[in-house]
């Protein structure tokens, strides 16, 4: 939670509104103005050097000097990391890339998490995480500047996307990250990704409608209820939207998903290159032979966006030289010794291996078969019976092989693929950020309340929890719970208590905030309870405990839990932040 986490008066008169989508493997920008608000325009086209790979996103990579200085990002810090490597003077530099994974899982998240580089190097991943949406903010307003004189940083609102599936406290990071990247939490809205997709692809005063139109006009019918699938190069991130009148949307199933991204993809391909080379040999090579390793990956990745179900039956990857004369030099083995060992499966020649499709094949099915497989799972709910559609976006859902697998196995069902659909996040937080309560409720990931102390009744509560207080007896640990998983809540849905003091004269009180699985969990050391974080809520110190009260009021339904409470007696009013 933040300090404000409403937009102002002002958001409907600042000149621009610009969406960051900072992803797993790819990031990128784009914007709309206040007088063509709905017309969304994407960021430039960025180029891996003189690769032929190129795109609307550039890779999420963070490039730092020894002295931990920011010095670029993306293909250019890729390049530049590659170019020192090359002259053997990267050891001391800092490369972080697929970072943003490091929130997947945030129950240990704090300020002081750090993450590794490619080198294992340590850094906290608020800095990196700061570096790179300060980057992607600056290169939108450098953009901007070039075609609107004395934009100053005050007339731009900004989204930023994250996963639906992401817990509250890697928001809570997230905002802390763009706030030390210059961006103000009155600037700032979050946006869940494929309620973004989502809302784009409903080709709302957009250029989608046009062309993709039945397919559009499909979702765009009031009622019809439809699945958003979005992979990333993360994670997998799966919601259910039903369309509703006045052009809003209706969450039927609360966001589910798993870490079955692209780069699973990629992290068996080097697995199958580890294989060959043996894991002791690969883990020297790594080390040694950064620009070729970049080389490797990057002709993975062009290569991977042609790959089909059915295919050529071989597939060429380029081996750069030094993974030739690693091979050889190791065991005094030949290239004819790779045929072997993979029963003529793959076959080494110069600087090609010729690798079998099955094979390759092979590396996307992991992760495909866990979204198929959870997807199937969500689909056998009596409450999903009328979900007849599934929309695919995410640059991992441009793959051939995504789409064909899709439709080979959902054959009763309508699968939606939008043009440039790797951008529909992207775009469509834009339009998010024009109209943020389109979605109009939302579904419970969780239970959520808070932890708190009420008078002990010996006949309902066990005596391990008693504590002696100014107020009396009171049993600790207590869940007092404010929405029930798996609840449908309103946009702005409210839940309140009173809560007091325990001692005289108390200057402050300490409210925990829980989350559980369970439906309806007891104390807060039950299973699948988890304290989420903790806030301060400044009391009156001249009172004494039954006068000091403040009613908490907990504000649901949006893309962040909001906290606030009004004291009874002076009536301040406090919008809570979690200390990260």
């Amino acid at each position: 939670m933040a300090e404000s986490m409403s937009q102002d008066i002002s958001t409907n008169t600042r000149l621009f509104l610009a969406a960051i989508d900072l992803g797993t493997t790819y990031s990128g920008w784009a914007y709309s103005t206040r007088n063509e608000p709905n017309k969304v325009h994407a960021n430039q086209v960025w180029f891996a050097g003189s690769a032929s790979l190129g795109s609307l996103k550039t890779p999420s990579c963070v490039l730092l000097t020894p002295n931990k200085e920011f010095k670029s990002f993306g293909y250019e810090a890729e390049t530049m990391f590659a170019t020192l490597a090359e002259k053997k003077q990267h050891s001391g530099w800092f490369f972080f890339q697929r970072f943003k994974m490091a929130l997947f899982d945030d129950r240990k998240l704090t300020r002081f998490t750090t993450i590794e580089d490619v080198s294992g190097k340590k850094m906290p991943a608020l800095v990196i995480f700061a570096h790179a949406i300060r980057y992607l903010k600056e290169s939108f307003m450098a953009t901007v500047r070039n075609r609107v004189t004395n934009v100053k940083d005050t007339d731009v609102n900004y989204v930023l996307t994250v996963p639906a599936i992401w817990n509250d406290m890697a928001k809570t990071f997230m905002r802390e990250a763009a706030k030390q990247a210059g961006i103000p939490n009155n600037q700032l809205t979050i946006a869940l990704e494929p309620e973004a997709a989502s809302i784009w692809c409903q080709g709302i005063h957009t250029e989608v409608r046009r062309e993709l139109d039945n397919a559009i006009l499909g979702i765009s019918s009031v009622g019809t209820r439809y699945m958003i699938v979005d992979l990333g190069g993360g994670t997998a991130d799966i919601t259910v939207h039903e369309k509703r009148p006045n052009n809003t949307l209706l969450e039927i199933h609360r966001p589910t998903g798993g870490a079955w991204g692209g780069t699973e993809v990629d992290k068996n391909f080097i697995q199958l290159l580890e294989n060959i080379l043996g894991p002791h040999l690969w883990k020297k090579y790594e080390q040694k032979e950064v620009e070729d390793i970049l080389e490797i990956n990057r002709d993975f990745e062009t290569k991977k966006r042609n790959i089909r179900t059915i295919n050529e039956r071989h597939i060429t990857i380029k081996a750069p030289s030094s993974l030739k004369e690693a091979y050889e030099q190791s065991g005094k083995r030949s290239l004819s010794d790779v045929e072997v060992q993979f029963d003529k499966k793959i076959e080494w020649k110069r600087d090609k291996l010729k690798i079998d499709s099955a094979i390759l094949t092979r590396c996307f099915e992991e992760p495909i078969n866990k979204v198929i497989l959870h997807i199937k799972s969500i689909l056998s709910e009596k409450d999903m019976i009328n979900v007849t559609k599934i929309m695919l976006v995410g640059g991992f859902a441009e793959s051939p092989f995504v789409q064909e697998t899709f439709r080979n196995t959902f054959v009763d069902k309508q699968i939606i693929i939008p043009p440039e659909c790797g951008l529909a996040v992207l775009k469509g937080a834009v339009l998010f950020g024009q109209n943020p309560c389109i979605v109009t409720s939302r579904i419970a990931r969780y239970t959520y309340g808070l932890e708190i102390a009420a008078p002990f009744n010996q006949t309902k509560h066990s005596c391990k929890k008693l504590v002696n207080t100014d107020a009396g007896p009171l049993c600790r640990d207590l869940f007092w719970k404010a929405v029930g998983i798996g609840q449908e809540i309103v946009n702005g849905h409210e839940v309140s208590r009173i809560g007091k003091a325990v001692d005289d004269y108390q200057p402050k009180i300490v409210l925990k905030v829980v989350k559980s699985k369970q439906q309806d969990p007891i104390y807060t050391t039950d299973r699948d309870c988890e304290v989420i974080g903790q806030v301060e809520v400044p009391m009156d110190c001249t009172l004494k405990a039954d006068e000091n009260a403040v009613d908490e009021i907990f504000i649901f339904g949006g893309t962040e839990l909001i906290l606030k409470t009004r004291h009874r007696k002076t009536g301040s009013i406090q919008t809570l932040s979690f200390d990260l």
